[in-house]
């Protein structure tokens, strides 16, 4: 199991007037959105093994009964694991939680832009890891399991989108954006605010860039929000924390998860 947690200059240095930022691109946000409304979803990648990390940012999410959908690599979670998610992550009604891979692992040539199910493998393999995975999450997670796929790095081909709704999918989740189109009959609930994985080396510039990414995403009426609690620290878990009391008291802002997206 390999995953970054590298944590973003941003969360080693917030600028100190970050929750009025913060207030102004929800302000600027819904000004544009049509109805002067806009839907608001989480996503937290990479989620298989629980831990301190872990834990803090369910616990934001619970303080403010926010829903959040948990992405689990399927290779990764175990009876055990689960249980102790579980544990931590209380409050059914809050939490989703759907299928991100199979075993998080890049199988593109060095210096490609890294994908699990991408046009490196055969059709085969890929529908066959897939299915593992989708049976995985079903026998461990039960009737938790909420069939959205992820794919790690949010990249994935035509012919993993295209085998999905065979297997039993009934959604996906990328950036805003990827492609190719998912075919019809899955809906796309696309992210675009990233939280952890940013790349910007001045955290001033990294706040402004991803306060945008919070207004456009409202201003288009619906904003998915993608986190990594691997990358967190507790500036970031401070941050997280007011980013949901601001959104959770706008009664403008309808806080949903993939479970209630897929009933439309």
């Amino acid at each position: 199991m390999i995953v970054s947690n590298n944590v973003s200059p941003l969360w080693h240095s917030l600028p100190d007037d970050h929750r009025q930022r913060l207030a102004q691109a929800i302000d600027t946000g819904l000004a544009k959105a049509p109805s002067a409304k806009a839907s608001v979803y989480f996503r937290a990648d990479d989620v298989a093994v629980p831990g301190n990390a872990f834990t803090a940012m369910v616990e934001a999410f619970g303080v403010h009964k926010v829903p959040l959908g948990l992405a689990v690599v399927p290779a990764w979670i175990t009876v055990s694991r689960w249980e102790a998610l579980r544990k931590a992550a209380s409050g059914r009604e809050l939490f989703c939680w759907c299928q991100h891979g199979w075993r998080h692992m890049n199988y593109e040539a060095p210096g490609s832009k890294k994908r699990e199910f991408g046009q490196a493998r055969p059709a085969r393999d890929k529908r066959l890891d897939l299915t593992k995975g989708f049976k995985r999450m079903a026998e461990i997670l039960g009737g938790d399991f909420t069939p959205v796929f992820t794919p790690p790095w949010n990249r994935c081909d035509g012919d993993s989108l295209a085998a999905m709704p065979g297997i039993g999918f009934k959604g996906v989740s990328r950036t805003v954006g990827a492609g190719p189109d998912a075919p019809e009959g899955l809906p796309d609930f696309p992210v675009l605010m990233d939280l952890h994985t940013r790349k910007e080396a001045d955290p001033d510039a990294s706040l402004d860039a991803m306060l945008e990414e919070l207004s456009r995403g409202l201003a288009d009426g619906s904003c998915g929000v993608m986190l990594h609690h691997q990358r967190m620290n507790q500036t970031a878990v401070a941050f997280l924390d007011v980013l949901l009391e601001q959104l959770s008291s706008r009664k403008e802002v309808s806080l949903v998860h993939f479970g209630h997206l897929l009933q439309g």
